[in-house]
């Protein structure tokens, strides 16, 4: 099954917002492309064979992504993760994939065995799998078209993307997954994100700021 892997990401000055109150500016900007650096290394090494697009607006972004070999899909302007997710699944579409995985960008830690559990799915078409995040959000998605149903993104968005699925006839499966549940969004997922006992280059960013 020809499956793209989607990443969304911001420009990294407009990242990691909801940690304003306690980190600055520029350690939220060193934490974003950390993350975002980790998860295009991990598919580049693990899944080398799935090819990887990057939907942006920002031109750093774009220059780390295909260094990293990843294509790119640039956004006019950035107006948020389901735009970003719209405009991936229609290039997928226009360009022969029959799925798409979705992941974002801030995953702490990316598990090679849940990310295979993923892209081994083979139901008939149409499909969506949901994994949910700790806050309720979407961590990861995987449509089947790629433009399966509309995309929820945002606060409860793993409860709103199974409904809209089963309002469509969609079939859903929603999948529980220890490392993709856990987003770096919070000033509680600074703590966890610290505490891991695998060392991982966010966390770096955090001893540098002398509050973790």
């Amino acid at each position: 099954m020809k499956t793209l892997v989607v990443i969304p990401m911001k420009d990294p000055q407009q990242s990691k917002q909801r940690l304003s109150a306690v980190l600055s500016s520029n350690h939220r900007q060193q934490l974003a492309l950390s993350l975002f650096k980790q998860t295009l290394c991990f598919f580049r090494d693990h899944f080398g064979e799935y090819p990887v697009l990057v939907v942006t607006s920002s031109e750093q972004i774009r220059a780390i992504a295909e260094r990293h070999g990843a294509r790119v899909l640039m956004e006019s302007r950035s107006t948020g993760l389901n735009d970003a997710a719209c405009l991936a699944a229609q290039w997928s579409c226009a360009n022969g994939f029959v799925a798409q995985l979705l992941v974002p960008a801030d995953i702490a830690v990316l598990d090679k065995q849940e990310i295979g559990q993923l892209l081994g799915q083979r139901w008939n078409a149409p499909w969506v799998s949901i994994c949910p995040a700790d806050d309720g959000g979407t961590n990861a998605l995987m449509t089947s078209p790629p433009d399966a149903l509309p995309f929820q993104f945002g606060i409860y968005s793993s409860e709103a993307h199974l409904a809209v699925a089963l309002k469509l006839g969609v079939r859903a499966v929603v999948l529980q997954m220890k490392h993709l549940a856990f987003d770096v969004d919070r000033p509680v997922d600074l703590e966890q994100l610290a505490s891991l006992p695998h060392r991982i280059p966010a966390q770096e960013v955090l001893n540098a700021c002398n509050r973790y």
